[in-house]
């Protein structure tokens, strides 16, 4: 299965409101390899849902209003008969000051509605280093190892006595592998594994 296959099957999955993790499952695939799938092919998480990204950048429109151009034009050509030279300067340098007061306008908010926008690579990279991360925090390698416990031999040492039982194989094996890991030997331990036992049933002696 193709990863535009893999995808097509993850939305249709989605719709009905399975998990990714579930998905993923069903696809054979791990999670974090569905995930890197959708991020190349232009997919976003928002709020637990993929969606595909609109990758067209948003152009900020201002909107100026202007006074009508021929309106304004009769009015200047009436003022002009009855103005001197001197105030048709002073009306156009106002309007000049206008201009360029729209201008500086345009220019500001143009810069504050600037972003950082990340490439199709940026994401792939932060992908990698995500997957990293999943395969190293449940590394064995890096979890501190246990140290083993060693037996606490505390009973009242007396004489020897030789005897002879039978015991259970599979109890007997384990007995001698632990035997093996211990720097005590086999009476030691058998004496004090009986002395626990007899503590713990004291009410039966």
């Amino acid at each position: 299965m193709t990863s535009n296959q893999r995808i097509d099957e993850f939305l249709k999955l989605q719709d009905k409101g399975i998990s990714l993790d579930e998905i993923a499952s069903t696809l054979g695939i791990k999670p974090q390899t569905l995930k890197r799938d959708l991020n190349k092919n232009g997919y976003k998480s928002v709020k637990g849902k993929y969606i595909k990204r609109d990758e067209k950048s948003q152009n900020v429109s201002i909107q100026v209003s202007f006074v009508d151009n021929e309106l304004n034009q009769k009015n200047n050509e009436k003022k002009a008969k009855k103005t001197t030279p001197k105030k048709t300067k002073i009306a156009e340098q106002s309007n000049k000051n206008e201009k360029v007061k729209v201008k500086n306008t345009k220019t500001s908010k143009t810069k504050k509605d600037k972003k950082i926008n990340l490439t199709q690579e940026d994401l792939d990279k932060l992908c990698e280093v995500y997957d990293w991360y999943l395969e190293i925090k449940d590394c064995k390698s890096l979890k501190p190892k246990k140290t083993k416990k060693e037996i606490v031999v505390d009973f009242e040492k007396t004489e020897d006595k030789t005897v002879s039982m039978k015991v259970d194989k599979g109890v007997w094996e384990d007995f001698l592998r632990l035997c093996s890991n211990t720097s005590h030997d086999r009476k030691t331990l058998v004496t004090q594994a009986l002395s626990d036992f007899m503590k713990v049933h004291k009410d039966l002696l």
